[in-house]
């Protein structure tokens, strides 16, 4: 909820400033403070060492001491007014940890209640730590954030640094050196505040003019590309619950809920996983890329048209402080990417050809995006509304990806099989399964989870934009193009609705 004008926190403060960018994204959509708020948070574990009790406190206190984020209020009052006050860290750190001692249920991996953890954002810290102890000693840390908080990237960073801070305690020195909280070794980290601060600077003003100039070019671009298509208007006949996932693809049922929610289905592909390897080793192009180029011939091929406007998320860390910071920096930016399958009938070239020339402009354009993602959400979101016209919030120009290595998405997502050899080996074992209807989605996106043995992907929409009908096919079909694209482009492109390449 908003909170009014004279608003102020229950606590102490140590210092307050202004939302960062990133973070107005967030709140500027997404309903904080409510029983669902959950689905969004981001969570991990980490090993407890078999530490003392009071030794793994003490780390998780040292994180929190370094990283202000994790020990702000927000106060959500629209783009002026919002504002987040740091406290001090030892005001509510019997609230962030909770000890379970010698809960034989706290072993299962990812099923524990904490992990659906509503934080009240303008109450509480958006952090908990749940520690698993048996007889005094920690096994495993539940880290629970809300994502105002934090990003996939600083998720890493703080299982990184709680991890520093373990085995600094336990060898019983400080874990980040003399330089103070927030400044290993001399070694900054960049701050929620004062990286807002220094957006609101006048080097920052002259980015975002930068940043927004670049977003009314490419939002022209995409409307100009797309003027005169129609939406794709879903058939609401088949509207029910998905069946049944079956190997080879087909599940028998639509995908889409009566309920009027959110869906999601995924797909675990050891083919596209290391497709995507071999594409970015012939070509120097990186694997997000190609998933990226994919996904925008999946959007085209299920809403018919020769083009799609996708917005890719960024990292949007471009210092080294950023890089060490724990806070949510991810935004969005956008992307124009045609439908594979006819670029070489327009062009006249090889379709191998033509592919390759189609990845370089993605990657060019993921380049070149992720100088200026940074963006005014409200501005940029004014010049989707403006610009798109009709096209605004639909399929063909609306839907957000993003793509995760394993550097970031590592062995403790809940979607990597259980190792290796959990991936599908083959084109037959492939299964799409649809996951339970969710309160809160996306309407439109794609995240790929990747690393050298196999790739996750997940699709999410609303019941509203009929997506479920495909969303199966979309799956495979993508599957089916990384596969064919790392196959040096033999035959013919892969087809939606058609198991396998086309030959």
């Amino acid at each position: 909820m908003l909170t009014g004008p004279g608003w102020s926190p229950d606590a102490r403060v140590v210092r307050d400033g202004p939302l960062t960018w990133a973070q107005h994204e967030w709140v500027q959509w997404i309903p904080t403070d409510t029983d669902t708020s959950y689905e969004d948070n981001i969570c991990a574990a980490v090993p407890g060492r078999d530490l003392p009790t009071g030794q793994v406190v003490t780390a998780v206190r040292d994180v929190l001491a370094r990283h202000e984020g994790l020990r702000s209020l927000v106060r959500r009052a629209g783009r002026e007014d919002s504002r987040q006050y740091v406290c001090p860290v030892d005001d509510r750190l019997d609230e962030v940890v909770q000890v379970m001692e010698d809960e034989a249920s706290f072993r299962r991996r990812f099923d524990t209640p904490w992990r659906r953890t509503c934080f009240r954002i303008g109450e509480q810290w958006p952090v908990k730590a749940v520690l698993d102890t048996t007889g005094g000693r920690v096994r495993r840390i539940d880290l629970v954030v809300d994502h105002v908080a934090i990003d996939p990237w600083g998720m890493r960073v703080l299982c990184d640094d709680l991890n520093h801070a373990l085995r600094a305690r336990a060898a019983g020195r400080e874990p980040f050196g003399s330089g103070g909280p927030g400044r290993p070794g001399g070694l900054a980290v960049e701050q929620p505040i004062d990286a807002a601060l220094a957006e609101a600077s006048p080097a920052g003003l002259a980015y975002q003019r930068r940043a927004l100039g670049y977003w009314e070019r490419r939002l022209g671009e995409i409307g100009k590309a797309l003027d005169g298509h129609v939406p794709f208007a879903p058939s609401r006949a088949s509207l029910g619950q998905p069946g049944e996932s079956q190997p080879g693809g087909k599940s028998g049922a639509s995908g889409v809920s009566v309920q009027g929610e959110f869906r999601s289905c995924w797909l675990a592909s050891r083919r596209a996983g290391r497709a995507a390897g071999a594409i970015a080793r012939a070509t120097g192009v990186s694997p997000s890329a190609a998933f990226l180029l994919a996904f925008g011939a999946g959007v085209c091929a299920v809403e018919r048209s020769s083009r799609a406007g996708i917005f890719a998320i960024s990292a949007n860390r471009f210092s080294a402080g950023a890089g060490r910071s724990v806070r949510k920096a991810t935004m969005t930016m956008p992307m124009l990417l045609p439908a594979v399958s006819n670029v070489s009938a327009v062009s006249a070239e090889s379709p191998g050809t033509a592919y390759r020339r189609a990845l370089a402009d993605c990657a060019a354009q993921q380049l070149s995006g992720h100088r200026f993602a940074n963006a005014d959400p409200y501005a940029t979101e004014r010049m989707c509304e403006e610009i798109l016209g009709d096209l605004y919030k639909t399929g063909v120009a609306y839907p957000r990806f993003s793509y995760m290595d394993e550097g970031v998405a590592d062995d403790l997502n809940t979607l990597w099989p259980a190792g290796d050899d959990g991936f599908p080996g083959d084109e037959d074992d492939r299964v799409v399964t649809f996951s339970p209807p969710r309160p809160l989605g996306a309407r439109y996106m794609m995240t790929v989870l990747h690393r050298p043995a196999g790739a996750v992907f997940s699709l999410q929409w609303s019941d509203a934009t009929g997506w479920g009908e495909t969303a199966e096919d979309m799956l495979l079909y993508i599957e089916d193009l990384m596969v064919w694209a790392a196959s040096e482009c033999a035959g013919d492109p892969p087809a939606l609705g058609v198991t396998g390449p086309a030959t």
